[in-house]
């Protein structure tokens, strides 16, 4: 009888470790964002711009990396606009509104130096 009842308390516990290691744990895909690729006229990554995602019912604000990068993540597929809010020191306002791809991905904007 106890045999019975370790071997039933292994096969629960494996079964629980097998649920517990399915598709809740599955990492989140790095292709459901969107980028905004800011570089300067040489191409080089711009630092510091500050950018934001509409669409018609919010905003949400990031700032570009040390490669020029702003990563807009948990949004869902839809219509956005991207806008230059704020460039760093010795760089052109840009005024342009970005159309962003209705699947996620990459939107390119190219700052000029003042």
């Amino acid at each position: 009888m106890k045999k019975l009842i370790a071997f039933s308390v292994i096969v629960c516990m494996g079964i629980a470790l097998l649920a517990a290691c399915s598709g809740s744990q599955t990492p989140e895909n790095p292709d459901d964002v969107y980028r905004v690729i800011v570089k300067d006229e040489m191409g080089a990554g711009v630092k510091g711009v500050i950018v934001q995602l509409c669409s018609d019912q919010m905003c949400i604000m990031s700032e570009t990396d040390d490669n020029g990068i702003a990563v807009f993540k948990g949004q869902p597929e839809g219509t956005y606009t991207v806008h230059v809010l704020s460039v760093p020191e010795g760089y052109a306002e840009d005024p342009a509104v970005y159309a962003v791809p209705e699947k996620y991905g990459d939107i390119s904007i190219t700052l000029r130096r003042q």
